[in-house]
């Protein structure tokens, strides 16, 4: 194509690149500084005297320089080769299917991970397809959010397969710690997401402006206009204009208002901000949605608009949450992982309580009904190993031999439930907690006004409301950790003793001490039995105790506060 075509085919007023303000904003978040231009001068000291012929050496050399680094921008905004080749492929939708064992989603075979010479997972199979959403249920340690890690490809397993049904496959991993910068605006967090569209975005932004300074020396501009063409052809091929309705159309569908568009992220609660997280992970058209602990430090109105919202969904998930109600709503399968190994149940949570108390009962049979088996096998044995009943002996023997090696039966593991127990202490007087006519702001927000509560002895309460609303403030001014703006808040006097666990208690531990360091540090009173024996009912075996904090998972940290 000659470069006439080449200029009739692009309009370099296009509003493609002109026409959307929030693109521009987005775009200046990604641009670099442009670098110096051929006007560029070298500045002197004003003590420094030069000479005229010495003045155009340099301003020679400045000018050279300057050149230099133009020609050097303008080069790189030329793709490579294997980048053309790989769009090249990509504008042709040639990626191929790969060789797999599934027809959707993700399976995991045989998979087995250890850390510092302890096993957590050990041949561990299950498989989440299109259509289903997966509760991976377990106690604390058992290897949940490592199987989540090693299906996002965060870490590999130590022997074992992960089959996926595409070797392109997308798969997005929603954590507990919600990645939003509270700097942007909600339009500029969404366009985020986009990270491949923004950068074709902002090199066309680029090429177009080179392409207006380069009228003087066509092989240069033809080279441009090249480069133009496959930009726009990658800009189709990841719907680079569809930007903005796809963020525009999702706004509303996570609760935000249209004005909130241009608020800054920071000035939303944690809720509104995992909305956000949720968002651009399906704003990225994910083929695999992998959620941990997604309803933690969540209000029960924002709980109850994720389940609607998640039920509403088609991609596939697999779902960590101790929120049985959570699992209930969602889940179509139930996988357990438990002393390394998993197990599959169909149904949501409360079906996997009945299948799995089912099992036990059955598997709890067989191997009774086997271990007698057993026994009277040995007992012919010995009866007829002496004499002419040799050869039943010796088949009696071949017999055990297999029940014992390949038909053995697994006694099922039953796991004791943690009991606390709290320290007796002398009965409190009938009133626990007084206030009276709080009032308490932070910042500009006021929190409570006028607040009067009455806490007695024996009252078990619940303290709800919305993120943000001052739930964990009022138990803070309870505990004196912040003093009341205005009225009163008082303690019962006749042996009334707080205590306090807060959301982030876990992050105030010291990583490098020992499990049994970190509880002896507080239990000064305390035999170091008695401080075994409660870690064993939080469910910390023998040789747990001498494992440093940083090697605990994220739920079991929560047990030595």
């Amino acid at each position: 194509m000659d470069l006439a075509s080449k200029l009739q085919l692009i309009d370099l007023r296009s509003t493609f690149l002109t026409g959307h303000p929030q693109r521009a904003a987005a775009l200046r978040q990604f641009h670099r500084p442009v670098l110096p231009t051929a006007t560029t001068s070298l500045k002197t000291a004003p003590f420094c005297s030069l000479s005229p012929k010495t003045s155009a050496k340099l301003h020679a050399v400045a000018v050279e320089t300057a050149e230099t680094e133009v020609k050097e921008e303008i080069e790189s905004l030329f793709s490579s080769n294997s980048e053309s080749e790989v769009d090249y492929k990509r504008f042709n939708k040639q990626s191929g299917s790969g060789a797999s064992s599934v027809s959707s989603g993700i399976k995991l075979e045989n998979i087995s991970k250890s850390y510092k010479n302890v096993t957590v997972l050990k041949d561990v199979s299950w498989e989440v397809k299109k259509g289903e959403k997966v509760g991976l249920v377990g106690v604390n340690g058992a290897g949940k959010t490592t199987q989540l890690r090693i299906i996002s490809g965060l870490e590999e397993p130590d022997s074992g397969n992960v089959i996926k049904a595409k070797p392109n496959m997308k798969i997005s991993f929603l954590n507990q710690e919600f990645e939003v910068l509270g700097s942007r605006t909600v339009k500029e967090e969404f366009m985020s997401a986009f990270t491949e569209e923004m950068q074709v975005a902002e090199r066309l932004e680029k090429v177009q402006k080179a392409i207006e300074k380069s009228v003087d020396d066509l092989e240069l501009m033809g080279r441009l206009l090249d480069e133009f063409d496959l930009l726009q052809r990658r800009a189709q091929a990841v719907d680079l204009d569809e930007v903005d309705a796809k963020i525009n159309k999702l706004i509303p569908e996570l609760g935000f208002q249209p004005e909130d568009s241009d608020r800054l992220v920071a000035s939303f609660s944690g809720g509104w901000q995992m909305r956000m997280c949720l968002g651009k992970i399906l704003l990225q058209d994910p083929d695999l949605l992998l959620l941990d602990e997604p309803t933690n430090h969540l209000d029960l109105d924002t709980i109850e608009w994720l389940e609607g919202y998640l039920q509403k969904q088609d991609v596939p998930m697999v779902i960590i949450s101790h929120d049985r109600a959570f699992l209930d709503q969602l889940c179509t399968k139930i996988v357990e992982t438990d002393m390394g190994v998993s197990r599959t149940f169909m149904g949501n949570y409360s079906d996997y309580i009945i299948s799995k108390a089912e099992w036990v009962e059955t598997q709890l049979a067989a191997w009774e009904k086997q271990q007698k088996e057993i026994e009277q096998t040995k007992g012919l044995i010995n009866r007829l190993s002496a004499g002419a009943n040799s050869g039943r002996a010796s088949t009696a023997e071949k017999k055990l031999e297999k029940l014992q090696d390949e038909e053995q039966i697994d006694k099922p593991f039953i796991r004791k439930q943690m009991k606390i127990r709290f320290p007796e202490r002398g009965r409190s007087g009938r009133s626990v907690v007084t206030i009276k006519n709080l009032e308490f702001s932070h910042g500009d927000q006021m929190l409570f006004r006028n607040a009067n509560l009455m806490i007695e002895r024996g009252e078990k309460i619940a303290i709800i409301g919305p993120n943000g609303c001052g739930k964990s403030t009022l138990l803070k001014l309870i505990m004196g950790l912040h003093k009341p703006d205005r009225g009163e808040v008082l303690l019962g006097e006749h042996n009334v003793l707080p205590n306090y666990f807060e959301q982030n208690q876990a992050e105030a531990l010291d990583l490098e001490k020992t499990v049994l360091e970190t509880v002896a540090e507080v239990a000064e009173d305390w035999r170091l039995d008695d401080i075994k024996g409660l870690l064993g009912r939080c469910n910390f075996k023998a040789n747990m105790l001498d494992r440093k904090v940083s090697f605990l998972s994220g739920g079991e940290k929560v047990m030595p506060c």
